[in-house]
């Protein structure tokens, strides 16, 4: 057994444009019209039109499972999924599915890519904006990382001209002390210069003295004094 659907839709559309052809008058034909692809196709009973018919009408595009034929082939003995089983004519029976099908499907396939489409433009569209999110996060850390760069040097700078201020206020400390230390000796000479100073007027004075004292002893006697003449001499 094979599981093969019920007619095919081109099959469908040849018979039913030449009945159409052949029914409707050349008067009629004034304006366009279409032939339905939806066919109903009756189960009858055995391999033939004179049998009763067990189902109104088959769809188009209907699966069914092929028993086998009649002995000319105009007729298939088949059995629907639902479990209705006789016999309809071969001609509506086709290997393959349907155009209708098909189509059905090549839409289902459409919308599905479509779909697919989408998803792939909004995943797109995301990483896009994730992408410039990243290029604008990418400057703001680089002006960042310039700025640090540059505060760095100017810290290094500062720091390095602290260094040098720090040396430079050491030394003057060490000069300022030793300029102390000298002051402190020239005040300490400065002192003993005055007292030295001042005891040398004090022995200056003394010795003018006693130079006086001895001036007035000794020159009375360098010089011998006349005796005074009396008027009666």
């Amino acid at each position: 057994m094979k599981l093969l659907p019920n007619y095919g839709r081109l099959a469908l559309l040849v018979v039913w444009s030449y009945c159409v052809a052949v029914a409707t008058p050349m008067a009629y034909g004034q304006d366009t019209r279409y032939v339905s692809d939806r066919v109903l196709v009756p189960v009858r009973s055995g391999a033939g039109s004179d049998f009763r018919i067990v189902d109104s009408g088959l769809p188009s595009g209907t699966a069914l499972m092929v028993f086998g034929e009649s002995e000319d082939g105009k007729w298939a003995e088949i059995e629907t999924r639902a479990g209705t089983r006789g016999w309809m004519p071969s001609q509506f029976l086709q290997a393959e599915p349907p155009a209708s099908l098909l189509m059905n499907e090549l839409k289902l396939e459409v919308e599905q890519l479509r779909s697919e489409r989408d998803r792939v433009v909004s995943q797109l569209n995301q990483r896009s904006s994730a992408a410039d999110e990243a290029d604008d996060t990418i400057l703001t850390l680089r002006s960042e990382l310039e700025a640090t760069t540059n505060e760095l040097t100017e810290v290094k700078r500062v720091s390095a001209a602290a260094l040098d201020l720090d040396a430079l206020n050491q030394q003057l400390v060490a000069e300022v002390e030793s300029e102390r230390s000298d002051a402190d000796l020239l005040r300490l000479e400065n002192v003993r210069l005055r007292e030295r100073i001042a005891n040398n007027q004090i022995l200056d004075g003394a010795l003018a003295v006693l130079l006086g004292v001895i001036l007035a002893v000794v020159t009375p006697r360098l010089w011998p004094s006349k005796k005074r003449q009396d008027g009666w001499s």
